[in-house]
């Protein structure tokens, strides 16, 4: 037991990375679901299946209940037989590490152990099934657990528990009051919480080098938008080598409509891909088939929604797209559903329009070898304070009508932003503020979008960004708490010099959506309950709402801050987001330009992702719009382009898209 407890407790011990298997091109695959009552015939048609569709991987879930036997033995033949039918078809599998539980009660795994014991027993279970497979010729990665994180829900009591804490303690005390210093919070349950995840992470990747030192270490986080703030990104890119990310638009997609859903998954690959730091980045799961019990929206993909989420999470720099699932589970919770297969055992729509994705990418496989994602200089910045105010804040009010005040307003904000800049077609980056490099600033754009928390330690850095050379705009609500929720607008801002003002208060407006019209650009830009009223002391008054100064832009350094404080990228989201495209087009014109495609003017439900191969460009181009549509950008495109995928081609400057249609171009630079 002892020993247990020393690698799960130890922060210091480093693991070398390991990397997988070199991919020519990013590969598509799907889970295949093992479970008994399976015939070898069955399972080695799975695998056919997936050959004769162009897929080069699978991911299995070596379910710990079904290999552990009464007397504490392991049969793992079912296994045995899925190893040697992808080693047949040349299929290369991602098994997910998955001890014993109830499998009629627990259908996704727990997610922390319950005691010492079972810590113990999760290790037994480790090494019996990584000594099993690590040299079959099939495995690529272990998936070291799937779906980590419970959604920001206490982790079980326990002796284990009890005995972390004692540890986290003694290296980080608790915030007291002193005096007559200002009430301070602190959010260390959720520090704690984060640490805990992470150390049982790392210590089941330990668990795993014991016995295995070749092969990939990967983990795929889900609901990634409402569990941002439980997940330590920095700490996990010690001990992994690649990082995923849970995708199902019946369960994770519940902020965006149907017709957003490429946007959807562009923005949750950007944030995973900036995470995944010098790692890779998978799409672990995809929703691949109907749901009729299980998910929160009822939904089947068609054929041409395949098309569409595959090349965008491609063109969005994924290594690889794995479905859930190939084929359906038997019993209990999610029989039948999700699948890529019908009830009798054949291809669906879904699999083929997938197996000719895939197709395409083998045909040009060199130009994808060396494809990566065009990086702008616009990056949306995030913070895990912020998330966890905004939630402890909601928790507290319990107002469900008005969004603002929902624990959805600052990730609501960061979607805003990151839309209103998409239909230029050019993707900002999104980074986590800790993570960020503010190195070299100059004619770069950060885009702080209602954080409502600022920690101490990016003040400075945010200011040294502006006088550097840098432009910052500045919305909602930011910069209302510090970290310890101590209200920093009271005497004295710390941005104040750089902001070239003060606010003087936010007054709640009689409706929930107003209007704020910019000077000089003719756009009036949708708001949200509160109006943030500025102050002047050396910068431009660029809005106003009466006679009060709402938005203004100081010239500071050698960079330049724009400030609107109130909530014109959550209002946008929830009303329109035309009015914040002109206006981010406006500020952040230079760095649009530098985009190898830009649009000549906003497009609505059109999703544009761009990469680099060598001196090539490719563009992957989905319009989610019900109607045909007319794509105009700011210049022709070159006269060498071609089609990779889909029909539309390019006349000068313009595309005319088929409703639901996707293309993929590339041309020479």
């Amino acid at each position: 037991m002892k020993r247990f407890l020393i690698v799960l407790l130890l922060l210091a011990i480093q693991m070398p990375l390991m990397t997988s298997k070199d991919r020519e091109v990013p590969s598509i695959g799907a889970q295949v679901f093992i479970e008994p009552g399976q015939t070898e015939e069955e399972i080695d048609g799975y695998f056919r299946i997936l050959a004769d569709n162009n897929m080069d991987v699978a991911r299995i879930r070596l379910f710990g209940s079904h290999v552990l036997m009464p007397d504490g033995s392991w049969d793992f033949s079912l296994y045995d037989t899925a190893f040697d039918a992808a080693e047949k078809y040349d299929i290369r599998l991602f098994i997910t590490l998955f001890p014993p539980t109830d499998p009629t009660a627990d259908v996704g795994g727990f997610k922390f152990p319950f005691s010492k014991t079972h810590l113990e027993d999760i290790g037994k279970y480790i090494e019996a099934a990584v000594t099993r497979y690590r040299d079959r010729p099939a495995l690529d990665t272990w998936v070291l657990q799937n779906e980590p994180g419970n959604g920001g829900g206490r982790l079980p009591e326990s002796d284990l528990l009890d005995e972390m804490r004692i540890r986290w303690r003694e290296g980080h005390p608790a915030v007291t009051q002193q005096g007559s210093a200002p009430l301070a919070w602190n959010f260390d349950e959720e520090e704690f919480h984060n640490w805990c995840i992470a150390e049982y992470l790392r210590w089941i990747s330990e668990t795993v080098r014991k016995y295995d030192s070749r092969h990939g270490l990967h983990v795929n986080p889900h609901q990634l938008l409402d569990n941002l703030k439980e997940y330590d990104f920095d700490t996990y890119e010690e001990f992994l080598t690649s990082l995923g990310v849970s995708m199902h638009m019946s369960w994770h997609f519940g902020y965006f409509d149907r017709c957003q859903f490429p946007l959807g998954i562009s923005v949750m690959s950007d944030i995973v891909r900036s995470a995944a730091g010098d790692n890779p980045f998978w799409i672990t799961e995809m929703q691949g088939g109907n749901v009729i019990f299980s998910g929160n929206r009822i939904l089947c993909p068609t054929g041409q929604e395949i098309e569409q989420w595959l090349w965008t999470g491609i063109g969005s720099g994924a290594e690889g797209v794995i479905f859930w699932m190939l084929n359906p589970r038997a019993a209990i919770l999610e029989a039948g559903e999700w699948a890529m297969l019908d009830y009798k055992g054949e291809p669906s729509d879904r699999l083929t329009s997938a197996a000719s994705v895939a197709a395409a990418l083998r045909d040009n496989g060199r130009l994808f070898a060396s494809s990566a994602p065009v990086k702008g200089d616009i990056t949306i910045l995030y913070n895990k304070e912020s998330l966890w105010t905004q939630s402890w804040m909601a928790d507290s009010i319990h107002d469900n009508a008005n969004e603002g005040r929902k624990k959805s307003a600052v990730i609501k904000s960061v979607l805003g932003a990151y839309e209103a800049l998409s239909v230029w077609g050019t993707m900002p980056e999104i980074c986590e503020m800790q993570e960020y490099c503010w190195d070299d600033p100059e004619g770069k754009c950060i885009i702080l979008p209602d954080m409502v928390s600022l920690p101490s330690d990016c003040i400075p850095k945010i200011t040294e960004f502006v006088r550097n050379g840098g432009r910052l705009i500045m919305t909602g609500l930011t910069g209302y708490f510090n970290e310890n929720m101590q209200c920093m607008f009271m005497k004295d801002s710390p941005l104040e010099e750089c902001l070239g003002g003060k606010l003087k208060e936010f007054k709640a407006m009689e409706t929930p959506y107003f209007s704020i019209e910019f000077d000089g650009t003719g756009t009036e830009v949708p708001a949200h309950m509160w109006k943030g009223i500025i102050e002047p002391v050396r910068s431009e008054v660029i809005a106003r709402d009466g006679d009060d100064p709402v938005a203004t832009v100081n010239s500071y350094g050698k960079g330049e801050a724009v400030w609107i404080p109130s909530l014109i990228d959550l209002g946008a989201w929830e009303k329109d987001i035309l009015p914040l495209a002109r206006l981010y087009g406006h500020f952040c014109e230079k760095q649009i330009q530098d985009f190898p495609l830009r649009l000549a003017s906003p497009a609505e439900n059109v999703i544009i992702r761009q990469m680099t191969s060598g001196d090539s460009i490719i563009a992957v181009i989905v319009n989610k719009n019900s109607f045909e549509t007319e794509l105009e950008f700011d210049g022709p495109i070159p006269d060498n382009a071609r089609l990779l995928y889909g029909t539309a081609m390019p006349e000068g400057s313009r595309i005319t898209l088929d409703p639901e249609e996707c293309i993929v171009l590339t041309y020479r630079k």
